[in-house]
């Protein structure tokens, strides 16, 4: 009976295995018939918003419009089969196409072999990246770009792409490998706009929006890449100056990553970290708000494993790489998706076009595409976010700014390094200043507060109760002493005692234990007493380990606030308080 038990408890463990690994093997079994024609038209409707996007994004990443096909099936498939998201459309997307093109441009020439070789190998690898990262459960790396930055960055990135595709709008190349530099060169070409390009592209821009605002079921993408397609080839307009797609290879491609020496493959990490970071916090965001939304959950370290297999998909199958969209999923949803059987629907549907229907495209207008990633772009400009930013937290706002600067000014690669960098000096300087506290006696019971937030709580002549409001670790340590030795020499009357209220103390490194010493002597040299109040038995193993409890002194190590308060005033002749709270 036992052996059948251990048997069973295997099989078991295996199971929820497989099921935390593979989620499809948790949310196909339980699928249910009446969700299938709804996945299915949804399917229909992404895919319809996918081909002309995919198409335009490829154009955005330097490589052959076809590319942006090859990277859809099996990225669908494989985030299909290994993510956690039940809502959330992977595929390729404007934001991830710049980074890959930002990253190959310095190591390859434009529109050459080399060039789409790096681009597919750097799909690769940054799935290679993910799936490692998800295995060695490092979910916490989609916290590296603060939320304010990450905002900067979105609308200096759309900003970017925008100027980028607004050359094809009106039909000039741009030069220049910044926002500006492309911007001043778009300007300087003004005597060369083809209007008639212009004409095609912004009559596209304003059917998009229309659309948009008025027929939001209808594909607004697949509408204008039919209408000016038809328009193009009924009308011979490519002989007037309208650039067209021209052919695009029907079947399954050839593979392209050829050529490239371990050298290259190294090159391409940091591009690859780059794609994965903005990526990651993109997808993130996108399949939260849609798990809170349903009441849903996501696995963010299982989510690093399915958005590392879409983008081997996506390179295995020679596309670029890929992330989370926010409009395709938006519109699976708004179509009455419920399932990832919407991806495998549009996978298969992608494959077919990619199979037989890659001749419809021959005279599909560059302006078309140039406007349906304008389109596309439109929502991500949230400057409302950031004037909310402004007016709620300037710091904020600042980190905001100068991310978007980064990447207009210098360049896409710089303004993730610099969102990076500052993501991170914003966690450490705040993590180096928390909240301090100054406590006062109620006068009404045993308990303690804050003075700024309760005015009329008493404080004790000759007594400081102090908390700090952080683990003592080497950023905050010095900020720690000094703070408290500010106090002590405000004071009037002089101290003779200093609480330190440690409840929210529970961690404490070497450089602090130092720290919390040297304190110990100052104040002893003044002639003020430090006792520690409410200390936690992580914290006070962390005081023993380090030698600090042995030099402060077990006397005065206090169980409570009340308790080394009611000390204080018996030490003084005075009666002491009711109770023992706080």
């Amino acid at each position: 009976m036992s052996t059948g038990g251990a048997v069973g408890g295997k099989k078991g463990r295996g199971i929820r295995l497989l099921n935390e690994y593979v989620p499809v093997t948790e949310w196909l079994p339980s699928y249910r018939a009446k969700w299938l024609l709804p996945d299915i038209i949804a399917g229909i409707t992404v895919w319809a918003l996918l081909v002309p996007e995919a198409m335009a994004y490829a154009q955005i990443a330097g490589v052959p419009v076809q590319y942006g096909l090859y990277a859809a099936p099996f990225a669908l498939l494989g985030y299909a089969v290994f993510g956690t998201s039940r809502r959330l459309f992977i595929g390729p997307v404007s934001t991830i196409a710049i980074v890959s093109a930002s990253a190959i441009a310095p190591l390859a020439a434009a529109n050459s072999q080399k060039y789409l070789s790096m681009t597919i190998a750097l799909a690769v690898i940054t799935g290679v990246l993910l799936v490692v990262a998800g295995l060695a459960r490092m979910g916490f790396i989609s916290k590296f770009l603060a939320k304010p930055v990450l905002t900067g960055f979105i609308i200096g990135l759309a900003l970017n792409i925008a100027v980028g595709q607004s050359g094809k709008l009106v039909g000039v190349h741009l030069d220049g490998e910044t926002t500006v530099s492309q911007l001043v060169s778009l300007f300087k070409q003004i005597g060369s706009w083809s209007w008639l390009t212009l004409a095609v592209g912004a009559g596209c821009l304003a059917v998009l929006f229309f659309m948009s605002a008025f027929a939001k079921r209808v594909p607004g993408a697949l509408v204008v890449a039919v209408v000016g397609t038809l328009l193009a080839w009924g009308l011979s307009l490519q002989a007037h100056g309208l650039a067209v797609v021209g052919s695009v290879p029907r079947g399954l491609p050839g593979w392209q990553m050829t050529g490239l020496s371990m050298n290259d493959m190294v090159h391409l990490i940091p591009g690859a970290f780059a794609v994965m970071l903005v990526g990651l916090a993109e997808a993130l965001a996108v399949a939260k708000s849609y798990a809170a939304k349903y009441d849903e959950e996501v696995v963010v370290n299982q989510e690093l494993i399915g958005y590392g297999m879409a983008n081997l998909g996506a390179g295995l199958f020679q596309g670029f790489a890929v992330s989370g969209s926010l409009s395709k999923t938006a519109a699976a949803d708004e179509a009455g998706g419920k399932t990832p059987m919407v991806l495998v629907t549009c996978s298969v549907l992608t494959m077919l076009t990619i199979l037989f229907l890659t001749g419809l495209f021959k005279y599909l207008p560059e302006a078309v595409l140039g406007a349906i990633v304008i389109h596309a772009l439109w929502s991500l400009f949230d400057f409302k976010e950031m004037a909310r930013l402004y007016r709620i937290r300037k710091t904020d706002f600042a980190l905001a700014a100068a991310a978007l600067l980064g990447v207009i000014v210098i360049g896409v690669i710089a303004g993730i390094v610099i969102g990076i960098l500052l993501s991170l000096i914003a966690f450490i300087d705040r993590a180096s200043r928390p909240h301090t506290a100054v406590l006062g006696k109620d006068p009404a019971g045993p308990g303690f507060g804050d003075i700024e937030e309760h005015p009329g709580f008493i404080t004790e002549p000759g007594l400081l109760v102090y908390r700090f409001e952080a683990p003592l670790v080497f950023t905050n340590a010095e900020y720690f002493a000094d703070d408290l030795l500010g106090h002590v020499r405000a004071s009037d009357p002089p101290l003779e005692t200093v609480v330190v209220d440690c409840e929210l103390i529970y961690d404490m490194d070497t450089t602090a234990a130092d720290q919390m010493v040297e304190l110990h002597k100052r104040l002893a040299s003044m002639g003020v007493r430090l006792v520690l109040a409410r200390v936690h038995q992580k914290f006070r193993d962390c005081l023993d380990l380090n030698r600090v409890l042995e030099i402060v002194g077990e006397e005065n190590i206090s169980r409570t606030i009340i308790a080394a308060y009611d000390d204080f005033r018996f030490r003084h002749g005075g009666t002491t308080g009711a109770g023992s709270q706080g």
